[in-house]
């Protein structure tokens, strides 16, 4: 996918990624108005942290956008790794939390959010990774969908070998 064709708004960063959203510049009309698209916050980003973008791919027929954000393409952009998403024109809910939020908005994002965990654990997948930044809401829509499913599992049940008990995942 060439995103050239779209200028690329920076939604959030973390310590590992950044969330853009891209608005087309011409008139393709084979090509979606907007997207958003996530590429490593390191220009040589460490191997696992492309294993994550590539897993989230791999997780793209299981996603459903009525409560996910689904990823479309994985490609290089500038000699980086960046994955694609179709756009549902939410904002990350860790940017609507920085201003108080009405409690009847706050209980629709809660209900989404409730509701897409559910469908995302009725496909037999663990999210692992539930934080603001990985929900994206639309308050106009009451929508709540999720995203950052990097270190998703698709076990029911998964064993993890014993870690360090300092060590979450996901954070």
């Amino acid at each position: 996918m060439d995103l050239s064709q779209y200028r690329l708004e920076t939604l959030r960063q973390d310590g590992e990624f950044i969330l853009y959203r891209g608005l087309r510049q011409t008139k393709a009309e084979t090509s979606p108005p907007s997207i958003l698209a996530e590429s490593p916050v390191m220009e040589r980003p460490a191997p696992a942290t492309i294993k994550k973008i590539e897993h989230e791919f791999s997780l793209k027929d299981e996603l459903n956008p009525a409560w996910a954000i689904r990823p479309t393409a994985l490609t290089q952009q500038q000699s980086r790794t960046m994955l694609v998403f179709e756009d549902s024109d939410g904002e990350p809910l860790d940017r609507l939390l920085r201003r108080p939020m009405e409690l009847k908005q706050f209980l629709r994002c809660a209900i989404g959010l409730a509701a897409a965990l559910g469908q995302a654990h009725r496909r037999g997948l663990i999210h692992k990774d539930i934080k603001p930044s990985n929900v994206l809401a639309n308050a106009a829509l009451d929508q709540t969908r999720l995203m950052g499913f990097g270190i998703a599992s698709r076990l029911p049940r998964e064993r993890q070998r014993p870690a360090p008990p300092e060590f979450i995942s996901g954070i």
